[in-house]
């Protein structure tokens, strides 16, 4: 999945639940977009470094069920206030479906030998042709990122981004700006 269906579905996913759970309503959703492609913040940028040439592979140990639940209990345990912050980067491990690869996600469970993920067309010699190639080999890819482009404009409809000042105050203080009848 591309970054920006990670953080549009996750945005408007918090916002439902904002209306819903009240403990919500000072969540920055700046940080929200932060947390929801952390694993990709972490791993992309080993994988330009080294790792690429080493696996064809950018999908790495930020990946794994290590450290996801590493993630979760550093924030239960030294960060409780950042809780949803937490679920959302371990939401990335869902948005992915990555316990679909069993290699990358139980890694080191199930040796010490990193195994990365499932390859399915996309790799290459040059990092910057990967999503190129899976989105050109693997139509079925294409839906996650419709539902993903849906999300986002539906996120912007409900909270009136479009307009200028509704879109400034997000950028600038993390929240949304009230809706009419909240």
């Amino acid at each position: 999945m591309l970054p920006q269906s990670h953080i549009t579905y996750t945005l408007a996913a918090v916002d439902l639940l904002q209306d819903k759970l009240p403990a919500l309503k000072n969540v920055d959703y700046r940080l929200v977009a932060l947390a929801a492609t952390g694993p990709d913040l972490i791993d992309k940028p080993l994988a330009a470094l080294y790792f690429y040439r080493k696996y064809k592979s950018a999908v790495l140990f930020a990946h794994t069920l290590l450290a996801h639940l590493a993630v979760l209990l550093v924030v239960i345990w030294k960060r409780p206030a950042w809780g949803l912050y937490g679920l959302v980067f371990n939401g990335h491990a869902i948005l992915d479906r990555l316990w679909l690869f069993h290699d990358t996600w139980y890694w080191p469970f199930r040796g010490w030998r990193f195994h990365v993920w499932g390859k399915r067309g996309s790799e290459q010699a040059d990092i910057k042709l990967a999503y190129w190639y899976a989105f050109t080999r693997r139509p079925e890819l294409w839906g996650w990122e419709l539902g993903g482009l849906l999300a986002g404009v539906w996120f912007v409809w409900r909270n009136r981004l479009y307009h200028w000042p509704n879109l400034k105050h997000l950028l600038l203080t993390g929240r949304l700006p009230r809706r009419a009848g909240s």
